[in-house]
């Protein structure tokens, strides 16, 4: 009975992948003549996908996390190519709204961070790869909303001072990619004659970060103090560099940094 019941978990999982992948298959096709359906068909499609691979990893252990991951990764890619040949927003932040949101509506209460701090580290991957060739503000500010709010959760409710060498390096890897995001956004506005600057991120990480990171460093001496330490050289390291290239960002990121 048992076998039978896991048989038909992993049936019903494939068959919710390959259903979704060919739903947004056929979105694609609709790409020309219905434009706002098909985008929005191929992100609902791209949701489940992250779901069905996410349900099949954590609840019922049908995927070796390796597979798993290169799954999500596969489908992150491949989100992110989409939103880029159509030039569509909007499927990029509900395929990355659906990315975030699976864990949560999959979740055990098990709380194993490594699987879900690894798992958003692949989809911040992707956006950053947006980040760096479009400047899709709202996409921008959905990866840091969901990361850090889901991050500060998580946090709230499981952090424990031996846990702090397997948050640690996700948190400083979350903080770089949103500190280089409005130096892309600030770029790509130059190019466009433009002088403009991603305040909600640039003064809005430091301060959620940071919260995050005072946490995580409660249980040693002078932990705080330190973390400022090493955040105050990475700001000026940005800065420097931001001021090397000689371009109308400067007189707004520099000074911001």
């Amino acid at each position: 009975a048992c076998s039978a019941l896991r048989a038909s978990r992993r049936a019903l999982r494939s068959a919710c992948f390959a259903d979704s992948a060919f739903t947004a298959a056929c979105a694609w096709r609709l790409r020309e003549r219905r434009a706002g359906f098909a985008v929005a068909l191929q992100g609902g499609g791209i949701g489940i996908m992250y779901l069905a691979v996410f349900a099949a990893l954590r609840l019922y252990a049908l995927l070796p996390a390796g597979f798993a991951f290169g799954l999500l990764a596969t489908i992150a890619a491949s989100a992110a190519i989409l939103a880029l040949r159509q030039q569509a927003q909007s499927l990029a932040v509900l395929g990355t709204a659906g990315g975030f949101l699976a864990p949560v509506l999959a979740s055990t209460g098990s709380g194993d961070h490594v699987a879900l701090f690894g798992y958003y580290a692949v989809l911040n991957a992707g956006i950053v790869a947006i980040a760096a060739r479009r400047p899709w503000r709202v996409l921008n500010l959905t990866g840091f909303a969901f990361t850090f709010a889901i991050g500060a959760a998580w946090g709230a409710r499981f952090h424990r001072p031996d846990l702090w060498s397997t948050t640690q390096p996700f948190l400083a890897a979350f903080f770089l990619a949103y500190l280089a995001i409005p130096t892309f956004f600030a770029r790509q506005a130059v190019d466009r004659g433009e002088r403009a600057l991603d305040g909600t991120l640039v003064f809005g990480l430091p301060l959620a970060a940071f919260a995050m990171q005072v946490r995580l460093v409660a249980h040693f001496e002078h932990g705080a103090a330190l973390s400022a330490l090493a955040a105050s050289a990475i700001y000026v390291a940005a800065a420097q560099h931001v001021r090397r290239r000689k371009d109308a960002t400067e007189p707004l990121l520099v000074p911001a940094f």
